[in-house]
């Protein structure tokens, strides 16, 4: 090859390697786009949660607590009755003219009772277990309600420096749980229209690639990255030389 074809090989070589480096910013942008519709994503939805969790909890403890009172109602009287039982049980067996069956009844009796006795404060432990549990969860829910705006507000700072995102996106979340949630469903909406248009320029730009590198090398090269275009381009202007 002439000195004119190896300089013009060199001028598609550098052509690829520019759409190359565009090809490299465009994913990095995507990348920090993606990753902030993710973090976006993941606090509205944090929000949500915590949302309903705090107006769900009060009310499933205020019916625990209603169940705890009835079930110490029912423990009280299954422990009156099993005292009862026990007394008449403990006359007939004492007793010389009680009867067979009816120490067998006493018995049977009291062994209902004491059974009763037993589910009842079964029942209070999983009820006070139960209680417990939604407690925490309430405390872990109130300390995300004060750290999540924090996290948004990082979210926020990130997304002012990207420059493709709406400027109405650019704001700064409010610190109510719905507020986050608004303010994500915005931001998404933001983030997902500057993903289109980064996926939409990079794919000019691996088409743009794939269109020089056939021109060039006189073989089509499908929907080969730009990397792969740059390469073939590299090693061609290397067996010219």
């Amino acid at each position: 090859m002439g000195p004119m074809g190896v300089d013009s090989a060199a001028e598609h070589l550098a052509h690829a390697r520019q759409l190359a480096r565009r090809d490299e910013d465009l994913a990095g942008e995507l990348e920090i786009v993606r990753g902030l519709h993710e973090r976006a994503a993941a606090i509205r939805a944090r929000a949500r949660e915590i949302e309903d969790g705090l107006e769900r909890i009060p009310a499933e403890l205020a019916e625990l607590e209603a169940l705890r009172q009835e079930t110490e109602s029912e423990i009280a009287g299954a422990r009156t009755e099993l005292e009862a039982a026990e007394a008449r049980l403990a006359g007939l067996e004492t007793s010389r003219r009680a009867k067979p069956d009816d120490v067998d009844r006493a018995r049977s009796e009291a062994g209902t009772a004491r059974e009763r006795l037993a589910d009842a404060g079964a029942q209070l432990e999983r009820l006070t277990a139960r209680a417990e549990e939604l407690r925490t969860e309430e405390r872990a829910l109130r300390e995300g309600a004060e750290a999540l705006p924090r996290e948004a507000g990082r979210v926020a700072d990130d997304i002012r420096g990207v420059a493709r995102v709406a400027e109405s996106a650019r704001v700064d979340p409010g610190p109510a749980m719905e507020e986050l949630e608004e303010w994500g469903a915005r931001v998404r909406s933001a983030l997902f229209v500057a993903r289109g248009t980064l996926e939409t320029e990079r794919e000019r730009v691996v088409t743009e690639a794939n269109a020089l590198g056939t021109a060039v090398l006189g073989e089509s090269l499908g929907a080969s990255s730009v990397a792969v275009v740059r390469r073939r381009l590299e090693e061609k202007l290397a067996a010219d030389r």
